[in-house]
């Protein structure tokens, strides 16, 4: 199984580039450490990795400053492997290693696996990227806290950006992977868009659904392009997505629609696919330090300052400060608790706002549904390097589009006023 200790890791570039003194940190007990699960191989990794690099970036900043209850931290990491039986034997093993505090869920998959065994393992989860509705709803547990809008608010806010950014474009149609967040996330995009659409005479055309794991698109890329749809949302993630564009675009794609939204993989399809992006993508996205309101954000600059330092790489994707973002809430919580202990970091956690990147940051206390901005971000080719550019960001408040909190209970659309 695959595993990493952060600080071991990092310890000697971090010494290097940061000054860190191997002295300057002095464990009264040990370190404090705290379990990591993401997806690090499989469809996933893509988006796995980048919310590994924010966790490990926000832990290093923490031990940089003295770390936690006079303890340095120590970050435990195990592979999910984009899967959720994996998700839910790495949570055990972490947990009968005696770590009660657990970041995970960097997709809804492996989300739907670990967030039901919180209670049983007495452990704080944060929920770091999955968006599936079940995890703040039916499956909802006091022991779990996610640190991303759900499918409805992320979706909802995404579908009128678009309508709202997109007047001309009447008839839309979706991609998703045919399982409870890509049916729901397609729904929830398309409904947003007839609402907000300035006309009145805008389609939203059956969802065309593939599987999760799918690598092949041909078939659903002919139905695209037999469709009458000028707008697209891609609901694929991960290496999925990229293997998508690429077979996309070879079959003349991007000349047909006007606009393409994505579900969130962000830079990492802009790095992947370079001076060949598709040239009025718009995605779900947390951070880009060289436009506002992150570009005159104390905690953004350090973040892009140290990403450098420790990467090389100028250009570091969005989802980066997801990861820092969801570590630091857990790191803020232990703080305000001034205890690793599990009730008391929940209700720590029930109590907090914290500074972000992207602005303050707090969780309903009724869902522990993390409550932020939500931004958007277009981008197209470019012939410098990285050969994709980020042109402009959008941003939509969520408490303006979050639906009523019901824990313990399924979420149901039809239920809420139309």
């Amino acid at each position: 199984m695959h595993r990493r200790t952060l600080l071991k890791g990092l310890a000697a570039s971090a010494s290097l580039s940061l000054g860190m003194k191997a002295t300057y940190l002095r464990a009264q007990s040990g370190p404090l450490k705290v379990g990591v699960s993401y997806a690090l191989s499989g469809v996933g990794a893509p988006v796995g990795i980048q919310f590994m690099k924010g966790t490990e970036l926000a832990a290093m900043q923490i031990n940089r400053a003295g770390g936690l209850l006079g303890r340095e931290l120590e970050l435990v990491v195990r592979d999910d492997k984009y899967n959720s039986a994996e998700s839910v034997a790495v949570a055990r093993e972490l947990a009968g290693n005696g770590i009660n505090l657990l970041i995970g869920g960097s997709q809804t998959v492996t989300a739907l696996g670990l967030a039901p065994l919180a209670p049983e393992l007495k452990a704080v989860v944060i929920i770091a990227g999955a968006a599936g509705m079940p995890v703040t709803h039916e499956l909802f547990n006091k022991n779990i806290f996610r640190t991303v809008a759900n499918s409805y608010t992320q979706y909802s806010s995404f579908g009128r950006s678009l309508a709202e950014t997109h007047p001309d474009v009447k008839n839309w149609v979706s991609i998703a992977p045919d399982g409870d967040f890509g049916r729901d996330s397609a729904l929830f995009f398309g409904n947003a868009v007839k609402k907000y659409a300035p006309g009145k005479d805008v389609s939203i055309l059956d969802t065309i659904f593939t599987q999760g794991t799918a690598t092949d698109f041909r078939t659903q890329i002919n139905g695209l392009m037999s469709s009458e749809a000028e707008g697209l949302y891609v609901a694929i993630a991960g290496a999925a997505q990229i293997s998508f564009f690429q077979q996309a675009r070879t079959v003349g794609l991007y000349d047909k629609f006007k606009v393409i939204g994505e579900v969130g993989n962000g830079e990492v399809t802009g790095k992947a696919m370079g001076r060949n992006t598709y040239p009025n993508l718009w995605s779900i996205s947390y951070w880009n330090n060289d436009l506002e309101p992150f570009k005159s954000n104390e905690l953004s600059q350090q973040l892009y300052k140290d990403y450098v330092e420790s990467t090389g790489d100028k250009f570091p994707p969005a989802l980066v400060m997801a990861g820092w973002r969801s570590a630091m809430a857990l790191f803020e919580g232990i703080k305000k608790a001034n205890s690793s202990e599990t009730d008391a970091v929940i209700a720590a956690m029930e109590e907090l706002t914290f500074q972000t990147p992207g602005g303050p940051c707090s969780f309903r206390k009724e869902d522990h549904q993390m409550i932020a901005t939500s931004f958007y971000s277009q981008m197209g080719p470019s012939e410098e390097e990285p050969f994709y550019k980020l042109n402009q960001m959008a941003q939509i408040d969520t408490s303006e589009m979050m639906e009523p909190a019901t824990p313990g209970v399924k979420f149901d659309v039809k239920a809420l006023p139309q």
